[in-house]
């Protein structure tokens, strides 16, 4: 149902009561053991002190978030203990009828059996979307900071570049006049610009290094942090900060030398 895989033995059998359970590999380790064959036929102490026998070897897997480790885990069959109905649906139909069909069935035949018990069901992708709430929350409220501070940032430094090139039209006319191009008057605007952008993302990369590093600390699975990252961070800022700069910039290179020389 899960996919899960086994790394020896079989999984435990489909029965209303049964003592054979398979075991994850970290209770393996647990055990002491690396080959998981040697552990298969050996008995455990189970839930009510009752001895249990291990037929399998499970591949570890995350039944819960990330954030924690995995621990030692036995998966066993019998409807004696158990709470948790498992239960595999056919893919939805076009008109999605299907489904809410199926779960009306499934509730009645619960309640035939269970009279006394309340019945509620939940979809395996949502209790795994719930594990991370937190995590795309903070994601979506990043996304929006992040973004209008490039907005706000991209607007003052426009405000600049407007500022400065104004202050200097009679030089960028001069300029023109004894045979400068435009693409020299672009590159002169943007070089004195450029220098404080690429000084402010060596400041913020280390930053951002940091309280990302101690983020992905609350996690006991983990990616790694590449340098390639945040080198992509800080050049494409400087690209779309470039864009911005030469935006004006060659709007002010392409102005008529004449009419900026006109009161000389």
């Amino acid at each position: 149902m899960y996919g899960l895989r086994l790394l020896a033995g079989t999984g435990a059998p489909q029965s209303d009561t049964t003592n054979a359970v398979a075991i994850n590999e970290t209770y393996l380790h647990r055990l002491g053991y690396q080959d998981p064959q040697r552990v298969i036929g050996m008995q455990i102490k189970g839930w009510g002190n009752s001895p249990r026998t291990i037929v399998g070897v499970l591949a570890d897997f995350f039944p819960n978030s990330v954030r924690q480790t995995i621990q030692p885990l036995v998966v066993a069959n019998g409807t004696n203990d158990a709470s948790v109905f498992n239960i595999t649906l056919q893919p939805r139909n076009a008109d999605g009828s299907n489904w809410p069909a199926t779960l009306g069935v499934i509730a009645k035949a619960f309640h035939e059996v269970y009279p006394d018990d309340d019945y509620d069901y939940h979809f395996v992708d949502d209790t795994v979307a719930q594990f991370y709430t937190e995590e795309r929350s903070i994601a979506k409220l990043l996304a929006w900071a992040t973004g209008l501070t490039i907005f706000i940032s991209c607007l003052g430094l426009l405000g600049l570049v407007i500022y400065i090139t104004n202050q200097r039209t009679k030089e960028i006319g001069i300029r023109k006049v004894i045979g400068a191009t435009v693409t020299q008057i672009v590159v002169l605007l943007s070089r004195d610009f450029v220098k404080p952008i690429g000084l402010a993302i060596i400041i913020a990369m280390p930053i951002a290094w940091w309280s990302t590093n101690k983020w992905l600390n609350n996690y006991a699975y983990r990616t790694d942090l590449s340098w390639w990252v945040f080198a992509a961070g800080g050049a494409s800022l400087l690209l779309l900060a470039l864009a911005v700069l030469c935006l004006r910039a060659f709007r002010a290179a392409r102005a008529n030398p004449v009419e900026s020389l006109r009161a000389e």
